[in-house]
């Protein structure tokens, strides 16, 4: 019983020295906690989307001339077939909205996971001519239109130098997205001289289901800025991105088999996408101090 009234005596003593942190441990710990927080919130706004082309396709092949060899380049006429995209189109914009999760370190640097639900629109425009004799002419102009819904997984880095109420900040990161959608729609405009239509005639044709002729993943990289302000205890901000897709986004296997385009002459370029969005912020921290008034930590 000695014995054992001895060895309980060192453990409890033991003990007690192990939860007894010191001065220096603690004034450790309370930076630590006056220095980080988590933050969660949403986003949403607009954006732009272009599709940048690295192998082109098409169903029509061009009888214009083409220049001699040695000439002057500029001299050579353009194919008719070459689809000319549409770069960020301002009027017609898209939107996004999603989540935020962010956590700022003691540093100035914080890691920021957002998921968003991002639609993006995107166009080109196409023309055939086919000239035949006594001014029998036959002018065909389309605008080809497509509309994209993607679930991104974006993580990003930022980085803010000033810990004032005002808060510039840079980011940079990567995203993973799926598609959920994707529609396409043709406007025409067809001159035929030929049967003696002198105006031109103008229709719509009606919004295809096009998902099978994209690939399910889209990937990149994704730099951009921004701006937070508080106000009590939410932080409001203005945030800027341009992601950059690094993939193909077209299913070449699929890019002949839709007859209702093909019969329009049409088929999907191999193409990557580049989107810049802007959105509105509201964040709101989780950890408080334990004090009357009640107010969050800013790291």
């Amino acid at each position: 019983m000695l014995f054992a009234n001895g060895v309980f005596a060192q453990k409890k003593q033991r003990s007690r020295a192990q939860k007894a942190p010191s001065a220096m441990e603690k004034a450790k710990n309370m930076d630590s906690f006056f220095r980080s927080q988590f933050w969660i919130g949403m986003k949403g706004g607009a954006n732009y989307t272009k599709a940048l082309p690295t192998n082109r396709h098409a169903v029509f092949v061009s009888t214009a001339p083409i220049a001699a060899e040695g000439s002057d380049p500029a001299a050579a006429a353009a194919p008719l077939y070459e689809k000319q995209y549409v770069a960020f189109e301002l009027r017609e914009p898209s939107t996004q909205i999603g989540l935020m999760a962010t956590y700022n370190f003691k540093t100035h640097f914080s890691a920021s996971f957002q998921p968003t639900y991002t639609n993006m629109n995107y166009a080109y425009k196409t023309a055939y001519k086919w000239a035949g004799q006594d001014n029998n002419n036959l002018e065909l102009n389309q605008t080809h239109r497509f509309s994209m819904g993607y679930v991104e997984l974006p993580l990003l880095l930022r980085f803010d130098p000033l810990r004032k109420r005002l808060r510039p900040y840079l980011q940079a990161g990567a995203f993973y997205g799926r598609l959920l959608k994707a529609d396409k729609s043709v406007d025409i405009t067809s001159l035929d001289n030929a049967s003696g239509a002198q105006n031109p005639v103008e229709n719509t044709a009606p919004i295809i289901g096009a998902r099978r002729l994209f690939i399910p993943s889209h990937w990149g990289w994704v730099a951009g800025g921004g701006v937070n302000y508080d106000i009590g205890n939410v932080r409001l901000g203005l945030d800027a991105q341009y992601k950059y897709g690094m993939n193909n986004v077209t299913d070449v296997k699929n890019r002949y088999t839709d007859n209702r385009l093909t019969g329009m002459g049409d088929v999907m370029d191999d193409m990557k996408l580049r989107n810049l969005a802007i959105s509105f912020t509201v964040l709101m921290p989780m950890k408080f101090l334990e004090t009357s008034t009640y107010k969050a930590t800013k790291p």
